[in-house]
């Protein structure tokens, strides 16, 4: 892939330890040599996240592993159909995607059973056709 990024994706996170995957991703330039201009946005609360990714504000974010359940299951104040298709660990964080991204993702090839190398795969097509 080029050195050079070509596609954005904005990815919201809360500055903890965990999310260290997305930052380094974008400080160290992980997501450029793959193509991807990563925008990172910190925020200062989980709330702030989830209702960002909610309305599109974010392609992906650094959430708690609950948050999409209680999303999709409405019992946040903006519902949303929310999709994990990446776990960081063990602890319960997740990257999650926006609906758009996730219905780009699953037309590659993604399904909703949290395998990294089809999930990813799936999202390295989409950011190429895009």
């Amino acid at each position: 892939m080029s050195t050079t990024a070509s596609h954005q994706v904005t990815a919201g996170f809360m500055p903890l330890f965990d999310s260290a995957v997305l930052v380094a991703a974008g400080e160290m330039g992980f997501a450029a040599r793959e193509g991807i201009e990563l925008k990172l946005q910190r925020e200062t609360s989980w709330a702030n996240i989830r209702d960002r990714i909610a309305i599109g504000h974010f392609d992906v974010a650094h959430m708690l592993g609950p948050m999409p359940l209680a999303c999709s299951f409405g019992l946040t104040p903006l519902a949303s159909e929310t999709i994990v298709p990446f776990s960081l660990g063990l602890g319960g964080n997740c990257i999650t995607v926006s609906n758009a991204v996730w219905q780009g993702m699953a037309a590659n090839g993604a399904t909703p059973d949290l395998d990294p190398a089809r999930a990813g795969t799936a999202l390295g097509a989409l950011i190429r056709e895009r």
